[in-house]
């Protein structure tokens, strides 16, 4: 028998049907024209035009504290969205200190479609979690409907597969939680650890 793997949802936000985004749903845009508001559909993110930095503009789309992550365990991020231009979004999941950033190559649809972010052997015991979502390489108005963090176990259930997997060792962090260059000077994040670059 052919074993599969089972996905457990930790936590989810639909966001069909709000009127009004929570105050944890921060957003930063470095154009006036970026913005993010409530629609029909969930929300629209507008993005004014390709940016510099993939992670702007950005949105927490699941909460700090949401849920928890375990060193060693494979995490799903799965976003349901319309996607206006082809391009990549930025993911992270984890803490502003304990964050893993992915990039996932996207196609534009007129449709919604789910899109699966995977985080293989996470690499830290982590709680009180969250998801930042970064459209700075998708210009034009995104449409996010669902965001769900599924942590994958081997065994029974339905087999998916991932649209794509990122795991960046070397990743450093500003104390934004921000990706930047290796030769950013000052504090850095660098594998959980704040050093001095």
């Amino acid at each position: 028998q052919l074993e599969t793997d089972t996905l457990v949802s930790l936590t989810k936000v639909n966001y069909v049907g709000i009127t009004e985004l929570a105050e944890w749903s921060q957003f930063a845009g470095e154009q006036p024209e970026d913005k993010v508001e409530v629609v029909e559909d969930g929300i629209a993110i507008t993005n004014s035009k390709l940016q510099s930095q993939s992670w702007q503009p950005q949105l927490i789309v699941l909460p700090d504290g949401s849920f928890d992550l375990v060193e060693g365990h494979n995490y799903i991020v799965r976003l349901t969205m319309k996607i206006p231009s082809d391009g990549s979004f930025y993911v992270n999941i984890g803490t502003w200190t304990t964050n893993i950033m992915a990039l996932a190559p996207v196609k534009a649809g007129d449709g919604f479609q789910i899109i699966d972010v995977e985080y293989p052997e996470y690499k830290y015991n982590a709680t009180g979690c969250h998801v930042v979502l970064g459209c700075g390489w998708v210009p034009g108005t995104i449409f996010l409907k669902e965001v769900e963090v599924f942590e994958k176990q081997n065994g029974g259930g339905t087999a998916i597969k991932p649209v794509m997997t990122v795991n960046h060792d070397d990743a450093i962090y500003n104390l934004s939680g921000q990706r930047v260059c290796p030769s950013n000077k000052g504090i850095v994040i660098r594998n959980g650890r704040k050093v001095v670059n």
